[in-house]
């Protein structure tokens, strides 16, 4: 079977699952599974209901909707595809590693996921230091205004 078939079983499995799914969650999944198909190194070769289940596992830990509706838990998810929950942890977490996924990844984050993101607050120095934006701003604007601790 090519990628793109097994692309196109994937999403196929997942939409009908009864998740319910919503018009950005279906754009946003869909993306994450392409992407993933994409990926030609450190994929998982394993069966279709394994990695649809390790793809749900992932987007709902992204987006954080296991919190709030009991149908994107881990254990659900492995009882509607006939898995152990196991199984998916284990392939999500190569999913995202190889995807280079972290936890609010704006490319497959729910947009007010994205907007609440806490570390959109912060930024990185060139000096490696990181500072809450608000502070940065104080700390421009008292060097370039003369002002000074010192």
């Amino acid at each position: 079977m090519n990628f793109k078939e097994k692309k196109d079983l994937v999403l196929n499995l997942a939409f009908n699952l009864n998740l319910g799914f919503i018009l950005e969650d279906r754009e946003k999944f869909t993306k994450l599974v392409e992407s993933y198909f994409r990926k030609r190194t450190n994929i998982v070769n394993s069966d279709i209901n394994n990695l649809c289940g390790g793809l749900l596992w992932v987007y709902s830990r992204i987006n954080f909707l296991f919190e709030n509706n009991k149908d994107w838990s881990q254990q659900n998810i492995a009882e509607l595809l006939g898995i152990r929950a196991k199984t998916i942890s284990n392939i999500a977490g190569k999913i995202m590693f190889g995807l280079k996924i972290n936890v609010f990844d704006d490319r497959f984050a729910r947009k007010e996921i994205s907007d609440n993101n806490p570390m959109n607050k912060y930024v990185m120095t060139e000096s490696g230091f990181i500072i809450h934006k608000d502070d940065l701003d104080k700390i421009i604007s008292k060097k370039f205004n003369g002002d000074s601790d010192e």
